[in-house]
């Protein structure tokens, strides 16, 4: 895996988790949380963050072969995907397929909402899922899914201290500003889907190579 690749890999996942768009939405569930208990809710996310993205990288190929699903049929779906997800972002619109508004009204019911539904699927969705699983495929020695481990984790770790101090920088981002930057995301993610859509369509049908 190359640093080309690897920076390739930081920047779809750090675009798919969506950091302004996600504290956006934490701080709209957690608006009548104490500071303590938001802090907590922090915690307890960045933690289950990194659970969901390590065993998705360690086990996701596996259910994929499980299942019979082919990696060229996985990654064209993966591509309409973050096509969708991205057309979303793009009229910076939250994609359905992360949440609803009904998910936001039930979330406001639990005790606990850090696991679902802000680690999954707000901010692990089908595209983080879907983009861990294709580049587990694509390098499937086990020193590389050890240094995708270690690079989720600084993720995990940076989105923990994006939410954790959540309140402060909420103070200082305005929405227009989390607007601008989510539609220049989406155009990103979409030119990533574009790839992937293509490089599925060629898995699927070799002579078009």
């Amino acid at each position: 895996m190359s640093y080309a690749e690897t920076v390739k890999f930081l920047v779809a996942m750090i675009i798919m988790m969506n950091p302004l768009g996600s504290l956006s939405i934490f701080l709209q569930l957690t608006n009548r949380y104490s500071p303590s208990h938001q802090r907590q809710t922090a915690i307890q996310c960045g933690l289950s963050i990194t659970i969901i993205m390590v065993i998705t990288i360690w086990l996701g190929s596996q259910l994929l072969d499980l299942l019979g699903i082919t990696i060229a049929s996985f990654r064209f779906a993966g591509g309409i995907i973050l096509l969708l997800t991205g057309l979303s972002m793009l009229q910076s619109k939250e994609s359905p397929m992360s949440h609803t508004p009904q998910d936001d009204a039930a979330a406001k019911e639990r005790t606990s909402i850090a696991i679902v539904p802000l680690a999954l699927p707000i901010i692990i969705g089908p595209g983080s899922i879907s983009t861990l699983i294709i580049q587990t495929s694509d390098y499937p020695n086990m020193i590389y899914k050890a240094w995708l481990s270690l690079l989720c984790i600084v993720l995990a770790i940076g989105m923990f201290y994006l939410l954790y101090f959540g309140s402060m920088i909420g103070k200082f981002v305005g929405e227009s500003v989390i607007k601008l930057i989510t539609r220049i995301m989406g155009m990103i993610i979409m030119a990533i889907a574009v790839g992937m859509l293509s490089n599925g369509l060629v898995g699927l049908i070799p002579a078009l190579r």
